[in-house]
């Protein structure tokens, strides 16, 4: 052991770390150690995809990302991108070896992996390639090995397989921003691209000096711009885009007050005030709990009704999917002559409504909070508390 170690143990897991005082090495040692970390890193990483991979086998999709969950404390979407890494390198070979080798890192590994997906690809070679190029030099042989083996009709494969691949998120972030990711083929991504450097540099130009702001701030302004505001008619209308707000209305002042969106993050006055100049305004009477007071029989909820059980649910019951993707589901059924009411409507998304109508999931009520929610069949309904 060398000087200055530390040696901290976990007997429940096994895993013993010897920590070194790093500050105490020199340059070399610290760069000894960075190689090291990498080699043992992309063995581990190898070894992961292995037991993801039989995993998988095994079991099924959902359990499989269930226990990179619980034992590897991953979040959904790693849990995903792990199977998805996993799944590539099953197919390649010569990859898996030269990453478990340390040979090449997890980076090289996942472009070679994405791009066996796309397009032909000779794994032997492009692993060679690997080894002795980082991976933003990599991505770029890649492409030009791919579009030197595809002819004409590959390539219009290949270019369908990016279009069915098209994908996009919009997720919030711990501290509170929301995070937009998409993917697109090349074509639909030049005209994006275009569109967005042209707005992006149209602001440059209409500021001067101290009060331009930096590349990545008009950036995202440019993409806000041009998802919310139309490019014709009335120029800077914004698009009638769906966005609740709930509003107390006072009857003496006669106005609006404490706005705020359906989940009650609080909306400032001012930009309140510019929402409110293109909304449609739905009324009706709530109690302190959204319950709806006052809203004949039909099938589907008005748009008050059901900006009413959005404003309650706030998406989905079973799984809090956003309340866009959701459906009104009848607790009591429809045709057995369940209402088209509140205390009878959830939101519930099209896989949870599949659980309900053909799995035998129910709706219930929790004991303490009479919130809704979606039981499974093999779970006892909840036990109202103990009364002292």
């Amino acid at each position: 052991m060398e000087s200055g170690t530390l040696t901290r143990g976990n007997a429940k897991t096994g895993v013993h770390v010897h920590a070194v005082d790093v500050a105490g090495l020199d340059d070399a040692s610290l760069d000894l150690r960075l190689r090291q970390i990498g080699r043992a890193r992309n063995q581990l990483d190898g070894f992961l995809a292995e037991v993801v991979a039989e995993k998988k086998r095994r079991t099924s999709p959902y359990d499989t990302a269930n226990a990179l969950k619980s034992e590897l404390r991953q979040s959904g979407q790693q849990a995903q991108r792990t199977m998805r890494d996993a799944e590539q390198l099953e197919s390649l070979p010569t990859t898996r070896g030269a990453l478990a080798d340390s040979r090449i890192t997890t980076e090289h590994a996942r472009i070679l992996g994405a791009a066996s997906q796309t397009g032909p690809l000779d794994e032997e070679k492009m692993v060679a390639a690997a080894e002795t190029q980082t991976p933003e030099q990599l991505r770029r042989t890649v492409r030009d090995h791919q579009d030197e083996l595809a002819g004409d009709a590959e390539g219009a494969k290949r270019l369908e397989r990016q279009q069915k691949a098209r994908m996009a998120s919009f997720t919030e972030q711990d501290d509170g921003m929301w995070r937009l990711f998409a993917l697109f083929d090349p074509i639909t991504a030049q005209r994006i691209r275009a569109a967005l450097n042209h707005k992006t540099d149209m602001a440059w130009h209409a500021t001067t000096g101290r009060e331009r702001l930096d590349a990545r701030h008009r950036r995202a302004d440019a993409i806000a711009e041009l998802l919310t505001r139309t490019t014709d008619g009335e120029a800077g209308q914004p698009q009638p885009t769906s966005l609740l707000i709930l509003a107390d209305y006072d009857a003496i002042d006669r106005q609006l007050g404490n706005p705020r969106l359906a989940d009650g993050t609080p909306i400032p006055q001012g930009e309140f005030r510019k929402l409110a100049c293109d909304a449609e305004i739905l009324t009706g009477i709530f109690d302190a709990d959204l319950q709806c007071l006052s809203l004949g029989r039909q099938r589907h909820p008005s748009p008050q009704l059901r900006a009413a059980i959005t404003a309650r649910d706030q998406g989905c019951i079973g799984c809090g999917a956003e309340p866009e993707w959701c459906v009104s589901h009848h607790i009591i059924e429809w045709q057995y002559g369940g209402p088209t009411q509140q205390d009878n409507l959830v939101l519930l998304c099209h896989p949870c409504h599949h659980k309900a109508h053909h799995r035998n999931w129910t709706v219930e009520h929790h004991p303490d909070t009479h919130r809704p929610y979606l039981k499974p069949p093999w779970q006892q309904p909840l036990e109202p508390p103990q009364r002292r």
